[in-house]
């Protein structure tokens, strides 16, 4: 495997919307009578960066759809909440008003002279269903269970992807939660903007993987590549995190991964690859997460799946047997994996698949394991059989096939891909890894990025959605 393809292959990971309500002008809605205000100099503006997103009756997803505008509107912003993280906006003609993410908007000058404007009542009902409605607990010895998952693009309009993924009869969904957004000094941990999210995403029966990585600068060791993201130099930092993470969603996150692809230099930081560090980090989380929440479930940080050499990466299949000598049985409910599929079907043999036709070579012509979704698979399986973990499951944290006509650089497997491959490929990875009875909840990467790579992968619009959808669960 090449330098470059390795370089570009780490970048598979990282996180518009399309929706299921049409997208119409807020001109066209009925309105109540337009509110006479004096002329004034037009004030601040801010640009949409979202492709549809919603303008609410108030500042918070509680609040009632009034219409929704695309990416590169220009609206004039008119008042803001406390904290300045909704916008009053006025978005067509006249005096036609509503509120917006100020997270989906760019300002274009300066809103600190918009004055903060109270906020109505939510209505009463949306917040009951919330409050009222909660997921089912999974059981948490060796978690076994079988489930359905995908990630998400959390941006996007929750409503969306909570019909979206419901649609589907999916019953998980996964999302990347960056610890750097919140804690921003040591001990300063704000979570308040998961709340309304998990609330929602809980509160309508989906279960929960939160993959919590990225540790903010100030905890890094100094030596850490800053160009890149990396872990913690005192593991206790994290532990502190995830503590503070687990008590206060105890309930309704169902489960943590502790970090991601920590045998790639790009996601450690530029620092020696070391499984033994890794499971110290491991060992630290799952103690404060078991403290704070003992039916919690901990997921052992998904490997890259790759046979680059230091100090690149590491082969997963020999990382995952260090993590097992340094202890990894004692701290991880399920083992994660990304058993990515490039350009070879999900039961294809990594020793023997054989595709004359291809454009992009490299399963064909470099026999190992992680090109293959089941050599990956029963990969891991073989290493958790050795070391006794048999009872355990592995967990799919990240899996699925790239289509593009012109693919992103590195990502030249994908012109190899059809949408029909992709879809049919897809259905059978999950009937293969619940046939096996050794597979936990998968998850699909993924339901709606639409940037860059990423949204290769994307299934919302494609075949595979339907035949997902259609896939006798």
């Amino acid at each position: 495997m090449s330098r470059l393809f390795v370089l570009r292959r780490a970048l598979f990971l990282t996180l518009i919307l399309l929706t299921a309500l049409p997208a119409v002008s807020l001109a066209a809605l009925p309105q109540p009578a337009p509110v006479a205000r004096p002329a004034l100099a037009p004030g601040p503006t801010a640009t949409v960066t979202g492709d549809l997103v919603n303008i609410r009756s108030g500042p918070s997803t509680a609040y009632t759809i009034l219409g929704r505008v695309t990416l590169g509107r220009s609206l004039e912003v008119i008042g803001k909440n406390k904290g300045a993280t909704w916008l009053k906006v006025c978005c067509t003609t006249g005096d036609k008003q509503g509120w917006i993410s100020a997270s989906l908007v760019k300002a274009n000058s300066s809103l600190s002279a918009v004055p903060e404007v109270a906020a109505p009542a939510p209505p009463p009902q949306t917040t009951a269903k919330r409050t009222t409605v909660s997921a089912p607990a999974p059981n948490v010895r060796a978690a076994g269970f079988f489930g359905y998952g995908i990630q998400v693009e959390t941006s996007a309009d929750k409503g969306f992807i909570i019909g979206a993924v419901k649609n589907m009869g999916f019953n998980w969904i996964k999302f990347q939660l960056p610890w750097k957004d919140f804690e921003g000094q040591p001990g300063q941990v704000d979570f308040g903007g998961l709340d309304d999210m998990i609330g929602q995403f809980n509160g309508n029966g989906l279960s929960i993987l939160a993959s919590i990585v990225k540790a903010p600068q100030w905890a890094r060791a100094g030596n850490s590549n800053f160009d890149v993201e990396g872990p913690p130099a005192d593991p206790g930092t994290y532990a502190n995190f995830v503590r503070g993470f687990a008590s206060r969603y105890c309930g309704r996150v169902q489960a943590i991964e502790v970090w991601n692809e920590q045998n790639l230099w790009y996601e450690w930081g530029g620092e020696p690859l070391d499984p033994g560090r890794y499971v110290q980090l491991l060992a630290a989380a799952y103690r404060a997460i078991k403290g704070a929440c003992p039916g919690m479930i901990v997921v052992s940080g998904a490997l890259t799946p790759t046979g680059a050499p230091a100090p690149l990466a590491m082969d997963d299949v020999a990382y995952l047997s260090a993590m097992y000598r340094a202890g990894l049985r004692s701290y991880s409910d399920a083992i994660g994996a990304h058993p990515s599929g490039f350009n070879c079907p999900p039961d294809g043999d990594w020793r023997s698949v054989s595709d004359a036709g291809a454009i992009y070579r490299g399963p064909f012509d470099n026999r190992h394991h992680s090109w293959c979704f089941r050599g990956t698979m029963e990969g891991y399986r073989n290493v958790m059989l050795a070391n006794g973990d048999g009872a355990k499951r592995i967990w799919p944290t990240e899996f699925g096939w790239a289509v593009s006509g012109n693919p992103h650089p590195g990502y030249e497997y994908a012109a190899d891909n059809t949408a029909d491959e992709q879809a049919a490929w897809t259905v059978r990875a999950y009937e293969l890894a619940r046939s096996w009875g050794w597979v936990g909840p998968m998850f699909l990467w993924n339901l709606n990025f639409e940037s860059g790579e990423q949204s290769a992968f994307k299934i919302y619009g494609r075949p595979t959605y339907d035949a997902l959808r259609n896939m006798p669960k």
